[in-house]
């Protein structure tokens, strides 16, 4: 009796890991043909249903890429795509793909989000000095804060310079003389 049981599951591990296979392979068919949409969705039933760590970077992967080709602002994608980076990251703590991975993004989307920078200090602070890519994150982490601050200080320039230009524009004499033409002119 006890060998039976022992045989029906593992019949039914063997079902399940080749279920899983081939939705790994179909999504990664999808994302390498980037239908990042349709590879999302078969990553993320593993993610959701199984705690699968691989199968959150993948839907991680997937939404971050989704949110490079569908808009130039693609923070919604953005805001999944951190979900599932975070999540596999959690389910996996030691394996540092998935922490370069998050790590990664949250640089690359600091213009979507101002937590953005934070969260990747505070991954910082939590990892030890000795780790050997600690001094190479610490220096894309200030590389990435600099060019933010960089981006802040132009459109603080921009949105100052507007209202002076617009002005200087409406007392221009060509603007004096198009204004009265179309004061002149019948409705």
């Amino acid at each position: 009796m006890r060998l039976s049981l022992c045989i029906v599951m593992a019949l039914t591990l063997t079902a399940q890991a080749a279920e899983r296979n081939r939705a790994f392979e179909a999504g990664r068919d999808y994302y390498m043909l980037a239908d990042f949409k349709k590879a999302a969705a078969f990553f993320q039933v593993f993610c959701n249903t199984k705690d699968d760590a691989e199968a959150c970077y993948w839907t991680g992967m997937s939404y971050e890429r989704q949110a490079d080709v569908s808009t130039p602002f693609g923070c919604k994608s953005d805001a999944k795509a951190h979900e599932y980076f975070s999540k596999a990251m959690k389910l996996a703590p030691g394996l540092p793909a998935y922490r370069d991975a998050l790590f990664d993004f949250l640089l690359d989307t600091g213009d979507c989000s101002r937590k953005a920078l934070r969260e990747a200090a505070g991954m910082l602070s939590a990892m030890p000095e000795s780790d050997p890519d600690y001094s190479v994150m610490r220096s894309r982490l200030e590389e990435a804060r600099h060019q933010n601050a960089s981006w802040n200080e132009r459109l603080a320039t921009l949105f100052l310079i507007v209202p002076r230009t617009t002005s200087r524009i409406a007392a221009s004499p060509a603007a004096v003389v198009t204004n009265k033409a179309a004061e002149r002119s019948p409705r």
